[in-house]
């Protein structure tokens, strides 16, 4: 399964170079969100790393050609999935060249704060959002999935910016349910986090592989 991962990264050859310039704009973007900065940016642009490779996919043909191979189409699914981690991997180094340079020009208020929680949790955010892209685009291609792509992306862009004005806002009914939540230990947060990721992204890999085997090419 390595190589199709291998050949996810060199569809991003032109993504790679981009992807500095998308820090750099993200980093005067976010600046309002402070120490969720890095997140923010592993999630915008890991998200645009997947759709890049989907992109390219439909342009190149590839699903044809995969499918003339004998090649599981699981296995094909899985290296979607998989790809993440190593976008992950390209997107935080990027980070740290772009940090310290604009501390070298004089911007260090610009520059971005590396932390593994920081990491592990933009990792997983990107997790999320292609747990809810992927099934799409493997059931109907890229050139009609892309509007659902725009629609959650946008609504992720505002829920996100929304969410800490909506919270102080919210019913009544939930100040027990966050008292209990600060209560608790970080690790147990942590454990049903994890759990809760895993499961959306389980429910993910199997609607994805249903649908790419019902697809028709």
């Amino acid at each position: 399964m390595g190589y199709l991962v291998f050949k996810d990264l060199l569809l991003q050859k032109r993504m790679l170079f981009l992807a500095f310039a998308y820090v750099l704009l993200f980093s005067f973007a976010f600046q309002s969100l402070g120490e969720g900065r890095l997140i923010a940016i592993i999630t915008a642009v890991g998200y645009m790393f997947v759709m890049t490779g989907a992109a390219w996919e439909e342009k190149n043909n590839s699903d044809v050609l995969w499918n003339s191979l004998p090649v599981a189409k699981w296995k094909v699914v899985a290296s979607k999935y998989l790809s993440i981690f190593a976008y992950v991997a390209i997107v935080v180094p990027i980070c740290y060249l772009v940090s310290t340079t604009l501390s070298l020009v004089g911007l260090a208020a610009l520059s971005i704060s590396i932390d593994f929680i920081s990491i592990v949790v933009g990792t997983v955010t990107v997790f999320i959002a292609a747990s809810l892209y992927l099934p799409v685009f493997f059931a109907v291609g890229y050139l009609r999935s892309r509007y659902w792509h725009f629609g959650l992306f946008l609504g992720i862009m505002v829920l996100g910016s929304a969410l800490p004005n909506l919270i102080p806002a919210g019913p009544p009914q939930i100040e027990p349910f966050l008292e209990k939540l600060s209560q608790a230990n970080e690790i147990e947060i942590a454990a049903a986090g994890g759990v809760g990721v895993a499961v959306l992204v389980a429910i993910s890999f199997l609607l994805s592989v249903r649908f790419y085997r019902r697809r028709e090419f």
